[in-house]
């Protein structure tokens, strides 16, 4: 299974998130380009506490992800008809967008039905100053199911020749 697989949602609930990950992309790629402060708070209907983006978490990488998911949403907003729930496509995108937007925001979006305990998973950050070898977020031997989750946040300063950091090792299924 995909692990970045996004839950089947229809109508209403599916062009609220949708609406919901594409704001949440325009306000990051705003911050991004310097049109809003980086550091402002984004208030969020429905969110208990304001968005933060977190500066290291803007890789070049992942905002590239985030525009091009920005571009594909752009073209379902335009064409409500386009927006089916089992659309295989569509839900990749969302999945892959929902979880560079966790990252962004170092923290759950869930939806529809979802809560944060409904998605078993691991969580790991991981900081060196220094390293002697690999730092390795997570290692699975099994699966990663559409209902798991595996988010990892790493830093290293220096990494030698000889460390490693692993933050996760599994040999079964996650999720």
């Amino acid at each position: 299974m995909d692990p970045l697989a996004f839950p089947v949602l229809a109508g209403t609930l599916l062009t609220e998130a949708v609406k919901f990950l594409f704001d949440r992309a325009s306000a990051v790629l705003d911050r991004r380009a310097g049109r809003v402060p980086v550091e402002e708070p984004e208030q969020v209907s429905g969110q208990t506490q304001p968005l933060m983006v977190r500066t290291p978490a803007l890789t070049d990488e992942r905002v590239a992800r985030i525009t091009g998911a920005h571009g594909a949403l752009r073209v379902y907003l335009s064409r409500p008809e386009f927006l089916l729930g089992d659309d295989t496509q569509l839900r990749e995108v969302l999945g892959r967008l929902r979880r560079d937007l966790e990252e962004v925001y170092g923290r759950r979006l869930p939806f529809g039905d979802e809560k944060d305990t409904d998605r078993p998973g691991v969580e790991v950050h991981q900081r060196a100053d220094s390293l002697r070898g690999k730092q390795v977020g997570t290692r699975v031997g099994g699966d990663i199911t559409e209902r798991g989750r595996v988010h990892v946040n790493q830093d290293a300063g220096t990494v030698e020749e000889t460390g490693e950091q692993v933050g996760i090792e599994v040999e079964g299924t996650i999720g």
